[in-house]
């Protein structure tokens, strides 16, 4: 499975700090009563988020999934989680999407059609942080979502500011304060709804929380942790970019040598190198270099692929 990116991350540990202060404004008329999160792990649900909620006076079960790009199979995987979580439970499920950034959504419906009947209509819910009024939730003091006001639509740098100094003021100079900084900052790094010459008013009134960022040892071994896995990818990445690479100079070099000897074998020759290894690539070129006649040639082509 992949990792998280560090968007989700900030997500999730958002939720762990503010379900219950979250949850109701994603979903009004919601009440937590219970996070269930560590039985995604111990009972191998795929779901992002899980909570025991009541809404309208009866217990649900809220699934929220976090996404930040597109993804053409999200109407099949909400249907899948939805049917997971809800064999687990047995209580009404409410399927959520929360998108932080603007993106292309598809309709959030599943449908299976059979010709003129309607096999299954699942549809879930979705919310566009991009699309929230920033104003309602400073308006209205709501400090626990002020590490979203970046995503969101109508935010000004004076609005961050203030919020910057909402955050200080509530949650004073300690790791509360320390893990809301963290997440604003990466919110605000993808931000689509301020300009860049607002971030870089806020970006620079954050300079003042540096040494607090960087003390923060959770807040490090998170950042290390995200760095070495970007520095493994782009190695993975490289690796395989130089396999693919040599694996088409043997494979050009294999047809060069047929063209060269063997003309008429030329397309068995393409058709077999697409599926040879390196290994298989180096003997059978050995063996066309080797080859007395098209005919030991034409053999060893079809039997090194075979």
């Amino acid at each position: 499975m992949a990792e998280p990116q560090p968007y989700d991350r900030a997500l999730k540990a958002l939720m762990d700090d503010h379900a219950p202060e979250v949850v109701p404004q994603l979903l009004p008329g919601s009440q937590v009563v219970q996070e269930l999160n560590t039985e995604i792990t111990r009972t191998n649900l795929r779901a992002d988020l899980l909570y025991l909620i009541v809404y309208k006076g009866t217990d649900h079960i809220l699934h929220l999934e976090l996404q930040t790009n597109l993804d053409t199979d999200m109407n099949y995987r909400m249907l899948d989680y939805h049917v997971d979580v809800y064999g687990k439970y047995r209580l009404p499920v409410i399927s959520m999407v929360l998108y932080p950034f603007e993106t292309t959504i598809p309709e959030p419906l599943f449908h299976e059609q059979s010709a003129d009947e309607t096999l299954l209509a699942f549809p879930y819910r979705v919310v566009r942080l991009w699309k929230l009024e920033a104003e309602q939730f400073v308006s209205q003091g709501l400090v626990s979502m002020y590490t979203l006001l970046p995503a969101m639509q109508g935010v000004t740098a004076p609005m961050l500011l203030h919020a910057l100094e909402a955050m200080e003021s509530r949650y004073q100079r300690g790791p509360t304060l320390t893990r809301h900084l963290w997440r604003f900052q990466i919110i605000l790094r993808r931000s689509k709804t301020l300009t860049e010459q607002e971030k870089h008013i806020v970006e620079d009134s954050m300079d003042y929380y540096d040494s607090l960022l960087d003390s923060d040892p959770e807040i490090q071994a998170r950042e290390a942790k995200a760095a070495a896995q970007a520095t493994a990818q782009a190695a993975a990445q490289t690796a395989q970019a130089v396999a693919q690479a040599t694996v088409q100079a043997k494979q050009e070099t294999m047809l060069l040598i047929v063209k060269t000897r063997f003309p008429d074998l030329v397309e068995l020759a393409k058709q077999q190198a697409v599926h040879l290894t390196p290994d298989q690539l180096d003997l059978i070129t050995q063996q066309i270099v080797l080859a007395p006649n098209q005919d030991m040639a034409r053999f060893a082509l079809g039997d090194v692929a075979a």
